[in-house]
């Protein structure tokens, strides 16, 4: 694409997504913020009206009186976005698309952080890490997330997630909210997994694309040649036992990535390239508010 072309594309996600993600995220988004955004301020005496979720029955034992934990808002607050740009995300027949999702995804992300005012940064990363976008605010550095995001044209091939989310604990010193965006192709590993659910807000999207899973009859063969591996495949598309076997593997391994994110205590949203960003990213502000409340009650 030219500058022309991807700037183009730039504005008309930000246009398309502006809206929806300040009328429809934005609250939710600061909700789930606050909620396990909060840093602990000092213990004081329970007074009738308090919430009793955050007395601290350990502390009540001790001193035998009700004892309340109180907190205080992280006033500076960060997105960060982890963003794979790998061939599997940008070659093959439905690859353009998934792209163009995961675009949007991380542009209503980006909104929302930059509606509510917060820093927002990036990283980008192949089989290396490709760019790193310090965190900041501002229009025009919202400006620059998405065009990276969109049109960043990477050196690696293949995948590393684990040596992506390395990287971000690395970089990210205070609790922010992060999320990792990815076709996964590969998985991060699950101690990896952990360490970045227990250090900040997090959550895994995985983008994928409905023929993917679900391939339509074509009469023929296909060559195709594997995205990363570069290895040729001879396609016989019209074989119905092939297509319901793509159809068993895929269903399959959703099942397998579902649990073992859930294992490693990891938020996973899966989003097809039909479906509607905000509406999928809405539903995991949602459940991650409700975690934080849970959490909120329960004792040091």
């Amino acid at each position: 694409m030219t500058l022309e072309e991807i700037l183009k594309k730039v504005r008309a996600i930000e246009v398309a997504q502006k809206k929806r993600a300040k009328e429809k995220l934005a609250g939710e988004y600061r909700s789930a913020f606050k909620g396990s955004g909060m840093q602990f301020k000092e213990f004081r005496t329970y007074v009738y009206g308090d919430d009793v979720r955050h007395i601290s029955w350990n502390v009540s034992a001790r001193t035998q009186d009700p004892i309340l934990k109180t907190f205080e808002e992280e006033r500076e607050r960060t997105l960060f976005l982890v963003v794979d740009v790998s061939s599997s995300l940008r070659r093959g027949p439905w690859a353009l698309e998934k792209s163009y999702k995961l675009a949007e995804v991380a542009a209503a992300l980006s909104l929302t952080a930059f509606e509510s005012r917060d820093k927002l940064g990036l990283l980008l990363f192949s089989d290396r890490i490709e760019r790193v976008v310090p965190p900041q605010k501002g229009k025009s550095h919202l400006l620059r997330i998405i065009r990276d995001v969109l049109a960043f044209e990477p050196k690696g091939k293949k995948t590393a997630p684990d040596l992506a989310l390395k990287t971000t604990l690395g970089i990210l010193k205070k609790k922010s909210m992060v999320f990792f965006l990815s076709d996964l192709e590969v998985t991060p590993s699950e101690i990896l997994l952990r360490r970045m659910s227990s250090k900040h807000i997090f959550g895994v999207i995985q983008v994928n694309h409905l023929n993917e899973t679900n391939p339509p009859p074509f009469p023929g063969f296909i060559e195709m040649e594997t995205a990363e591996q570069r290895r040729p495949v001879t396609i016989d598309a019209s074989s119905t036992s092939l297509l319901n076997f793509i159809k068993i593997f895929h269903k399959n391994r959703h099942h397998e990535i579902e649990s073992y994110f859930q294992k490693c205590g990891t938020s996973y949203l899966p989003i097809s390239t039909q479906e509607d960003a905000v509406t999928v990213l809405s539903e995991f502000f949602k459940q991650n508010s409700a975690r934080a409340g849970r959490h909120a009650g329960a004792s040091p």
